[in-house]
């Protein structure tokens, strides 16, 4: 299979428009970037922008907006994502529009090349970094990536075999967010709006039925734990939990271990299942439910860790922290302008509602029921996420036919 590069089969790159605060022509920034691919038109800005660029440069269906600056540590810049509207959109300066020749390339096949590249962290070896920006060499990136190109109608094929499998995946996915649409319902249904709070339940402060709230630094001084405790990222007796594993449900592939005498020595943070984890920086407050791993476990930097009293169920108060209420509550505790933090006194003094006992365990029953159909969803998605991934990297190596 021949290949060419990416400079062959686009039209000169179109940049960005920025223009001044207005209401006049929509704009795509990489904030509508998601990494999958796709554009999130929900939180899309307005700006004035004169007629003539944006005749010039507006998009049209069939277009890829390709991330020139942004990126992080962890995320190399040079995201692609597909445009698919029929309305009037510019993108901002810090991207720019690749619009492929359709004589000679699929639009949807080159999008999926590139989307796979960047995974691959192609998109690397074209960067550089200026002013804390990382920047993607735009003209380099062009010359530089190859790109597999079998026929046309083949491309076409590629790309079908490929919307199907991605099609599959987001069903999926769409699958799981219904099960937690039905989880609010219900709590709503049990608890009714805890803002309005139609069933005149008793408020109270949350720290009152908090039995522990700890974290990391509570086992000794920084000397101490710098000593005592060695981070490593091969596999060891013990897992150091983190927010990003919670955030990714993923406890197996690039996780934080300890060893049995560092495990030991953070008694205070050991893990067993059940607790309540809050983010206490950067994303502060956002909450999680630590699940049973049947392994040692200990709580990693940066994060509370929660047991409560008998008055609470932990099922019940992870729901009621993830109403809008909750989140609402807990916004008003985060503190900072550019590093947001949570303290332990602000967690405590959160308002919340308190039904009865039985009324929370009856909640927990049904919501465990419906987790249970959850994780079957959860396996179908891992399945279908390998799929997915195995065909795109085919199709990235010219295998795909």
């Amino acid at each position: 299979m021949i290949r060419v590069t990416l400079k062959d089969i686009v039209e000169k790159p179109i940049t960005g428009e920025w223009g001044n605060e207005g209401n006049t022509v929509n704009v795509l920034r990489t904030t509508n970037f998601t990494n999958e691919g796709f554009i999130d038109y929900s939180k899309v800005v307005k700006r004035d922008i004169e007629q003539k660029k944006i005749d010039s440069k507006k998009l049209i269906k069939g277009d890829l907006i390709i991330e020139k600056s942004g990126g992080s540590p962890t995320q190399p810049v040079g995201r692609v994502v597909y445009f698919d509207s029929n309305e009037i959109f510019l993108c901002n300066n810090f991207t720019a529009i690749l619009r492929p020749k359709k004589e000679q390339v699929f639009p949807k096949y080159l999008h999926y090349i590139l989307f796979v590249g960047h995974q691959f962290g192609l998109t690397s070896a074209f960067q550089n970094k200026t002013t804390g920006i990382i920047n993607l060499q735009l003209a380099k990136y062009l010359e530089g990536i190859q790109i597999p190109l079998p026929p046309l109608s083949q491309q076409q094929k590629i790309a079908a075999i490929l919307d199907a499998a991605d099609a599959l995946r987001q069903n999926d996915k769409a699958l799981i967010a219904k099960y937690d649409e039905l989880t609010q319902a219900l709590f709503l249904d049990m608890f009714g709006d805890p803002v309005s709070n139609p069933k005149g339940w008793e408020k109270v402060e949350f720290g009152k039925h908090i039995e522990i709230l700890t974290d990391y630094h509570a086992n000794g001084s920084y000397e101490k734990l710098n000593e005592k405790v060695k981070l490593k990222n091969t596999a060891d007796y013990a897992l150091m939990v983190r927010t990003t594993d919670l955030e990714k449900n993923n406890f197996e592939k690039d996780v934080i271990s300890i060893s049995k005498e560092a495990y030991d020595y953070l008694e205070k943070t050991k893990v067993f299942g059940g607790e309540m984890i809050i983010n206490k920086i950067g994303s502060a407050g956002k909450v999680y439910m630590m699940p049973s791993l049947n392994r040692p476990v200990s709580l990693g930097m940066n994060a509370f860790m929660l047991r409560f009293k008998s008055s609470l169920n932990s099922d019940f108060i992870y729901f009621l922290l993830k109403t809008k209420y909750g989140e609402r509550e807990i916004s008003k505790r985060v503190k900072g302008a550019v590093t947001k933090t949570i303290r332990k006194d602000a967690v405590r003094e959160i308002p919340i509602i308190l039904p009865p006992l039985t009324l929370q365990n009856q909640f927990a029953e049904r919501v465990a029921v419906i987790e249970e159909q959850k994780a079957i969803a959860q396996k179908s998605v891992e399945k279908s996420e390998e799929l997915f991934n195995s065909l795109l990297q085919k199709a990235f190596k010219g295998e795909l036919v």
